[in-house]
């Protein structure tokens, strides 16, 4: 009897749209759940190899081995490496290095290559940057001079997993075994070191170890997730995850006011059905049992469907990104069927189950008064719980964050401008003399249910302002992307020139019509102290590092001035706006600096924007050239 009701019911073109609406609804939301869900692991993949561990410990001395001892004890892996700077010698040729000593379970994750493939450092030997290799003209199997010990090349380093990228990288690699580190006698108080912890293991270990040390942290200490690491790459795929997820939360959003739209209509067409069915004798539970049973027939239909559907759009929308996504990303979780299953049924609870409520109380009366509907669970009292229910799935779905809370305030608002607009609309149509009797009747037709109107008028406006701030959103991510890594982004940096060199290093570059980009004089100093008070290490990593400085007569292009003027003149210096809000410091205030065995002082007289993500030379500080005090080298 149910399926008999079904597949009578089926034909009418109102519950059609029903499915239909339901139909797309978990097509959308499983395809862009998958789709994030994969971008996800493969953002956690991949930045854990970038890492070569799933979190790092940085820190300027070592940490006690009591807190390494707690991650052996919930069943972490740890790693440990040192980095500092320090004189090699090949005979009687001296060259500085960036040594980075590590301990035989490097790299936890991630690919080191090297020449030959496949070495690691073990003690006695090293592995040379190719640089190093030609600049004290080594080969495989030669002997180098690493402070007070000597190491046998055992072959290159290509590349570091935990490298990153740096294009002011002055001293070429060395990787050496944390078993020779001490032996070269760099390790001295006052030296300037970086201890870098590596350490793995599953979410649940991650997330204790989590909890306990980081209150245990000093002020040169850095815990450094996934989460936090900001690469370039985290950047572009947390906005495409953001991005999704903003897609799927338009999604049900539209689900939401389509399906309202549809099944208002169709129950409101069933209303006679049900009055002469009840006329006829039929009772409560048997009216209940068809109703309840082509509901979940509906959506049993539509979660099947659906799910057909949403892995082909999950198909087709992997095709359209390909360009832009990595190569390979893991197959997805069962968490997005259980979403994309999950609103589809709350969707149908939340905004079918008053229509059919009234449908299924539909008096016999009716039969002889059209007037005759049921008053049950009054709108002015259901929309505002259906309203605060709705909140509080997508809450759960995306996490309560800022993106949620401005979407939904600004459909409250636009919601707000539409009623007001629209009841203003119905005013001056009320006031109209039309001679048209088709027009004459829709306009009666709206003006004898103005609630209805403008309810109806909301939802399609509302549906058309989400898909536009789809596609807005879309070529906002693209854009993003693109602008990231433009056409002319410079791949290749020169360092470590001297000034005189650098009309000669510009001609050749002519020469072989090669397109050289400004040239930057480069010093490294500290900043030590804010308007005169010693700078506090824990307002931000910067104080716990050297920066770049430079000098340049002309403000670059793609650091557009927030506040202030430029150039810095003698005893000025300009400032990226970011660090200084997180310094605290404004315009006028005064930064003190240590170099080598010099130390000065400039004050802020402008800040710029910088975006950190482009591939030029960026730079927290630019300073007056005819002030530059400390040796530089333009690079």
């Amino acid at each position: 009897m149910i399926w008999r009701w079904f597949w009578r019911e089926w034909r009418s073109p109102s519950l059609l749209i029903v499915w239909l609406a339901l139909t797309l609804a978990v097509a959308c939301v499983l395809a862009l759940g998958s789709i994030s869900d994969r971008m996800e692991k493969g953002l956690s993949q991949q930045s854990r190899d970038f890492m070569a561990g799933d979190r790092t410990l940085r820190s300027s001395s070592a940490v006690p081995e009591s807190w390494l001892a707690k991650a052996r004890q919930e069943g972490l892996s740890v790693s440990s490496q040192l980095n500092f700077m320090t004189m090699t010698f090949a005979e009687e040729s001296p060259q500085l290095a960036s040594v980075k000593a590590v301990d035989n379970s490097y790299p936890m994750f991630g690919d080191l290559q090297t020449n030959p493939p496949g070495l690691k450092p073990v003690e006695g030997s090293a592995l040379a940057a190719p640089q190093l290799m030609a600049l004290l003209k080594l080969r495989v199997g030669d002997r180098l001079d690493v402070g007070d010990t000597t190491l046998r090349i055992a072959g290159e380093v290509i590349q570091e997993p935990d490298g990153g990228f740096n294009p002011f990288q002055m001293a070429p690699r060395l990787l050496i075994n944390l078993a020779d580190a001490d032996k070269t006698g760099a390790i001295q108080p006052g030296s300037r070191l970086t201890w870098r912890y590596k350490f793995s293991g599953n979410p649940d270990q991650l997330a204790r170890y989590d909890s306990w040390i980081q209150p245990q942290l000093k002020a040169d200490q850095r815990w450094i997730s996934i989460e936090n690491a900001e690469d370039a790459l985290g950047r572009s795929m947390q906005r495409a995850q953001q991005f999704l997820l903003l897609s799927a939360l338009l999604t049900l959003m539209l689900a939401i006011a389509a399906v309202a739209v549809a099944m208002s209509h169709y129950c409101r067409s069933r209303y006679d059905l049900v009055a002469v069915l009840k006329t006829l004798g039929a009772t409560r539970a048997a009216l209940q049992k068809l109703i309840i049973g082509q509901w979940l027939a509906v959506l049993l239909l539509a979660a099947i469907c659906g799910s057909i559907v949403g892995q082909g759009v999950e198909a087709l929308l992997m095709t359209m990104l390909k360009p832009v996504l990595p190569a390979t990303l893991p197959a997805a979780s069962l968490w997005p069927w259980l979403w994309a299953i999950g609103s589809l049924f709350v969707i149908s609870l939340l905004v079918g189950l008053r229509p059919y409520r009234v449908l299924l109380a539909t008096q016999p009366l009716r039969v002889l008064r059209r007037d005759a509907v049921a008053n049950v669970w009054p709108l002015k009292m259901y929309l505002p719980v259906m309203g605060m229910l709705v909140v509080v799935m997508l809450a759960l779905l995306v996490g309560g964050s800022k993106m949620l809370w401005a979407l939904l305030a600004g459909v409250v608002v636009l919601a707000a401008l539409l009623a007001l607009l629209g009841w203003g609309t119905l005013l001056l149509l009320r006031r109209l003399v039309v001679r048209n009797l088709a027009l004459r009747l829709a306009i009666n037709r709206l003006l004898r249910q103005p609630g209805m109107t403008l309810s109806q008028l909301s939802a399609f406006s509302l549906s058309f302002m989400l898909l536009a701030l789809l596609l807005v959103m879309r070529g906002d991510l693209l854009d993003r992307w693109q602008q990231q890594l433009p056409a002319d982004s410079p791949n290749f940096f020169l360092l470590n020139m001297t000034e005189d060199q650098v009309p000669q290093v510009r001609d050749f570059l002519q020469a072989h019509q090669v397109k050289a980009e400004t040239f930057y004089p480069i010093a490294r100093v500290r900043l030590s102290e804010l308007n005169g008070k010693e700078a506090d290490p824990r307002l931000d990593n910067a104080l716990n590092r050297e920066l770049n400085l430079t000098s340049l007569a002309e403000r670059p292009e793609h650091n557009p001035l927030v506040a202030g003027s430029w150039p810095p003149k003698a005893g000025e210096v300009s400032m990226e706006v970011e660090l200084a809000d997180r310094l605290g410091v404004k315009l006028g205030d005064t930064l003190t600096f240590d170099g080598d065995t010099q130390k000065f002082s400039a004050r802020i007289t402008s800040l710029r924007k910088v975006d950190w993500e482009s591939l030029r030379p960026n730079f927290f500080l630019f300073f007056h050239r005819a002030r530059w005090m400390l040796s530089r080298k333009p690079g």
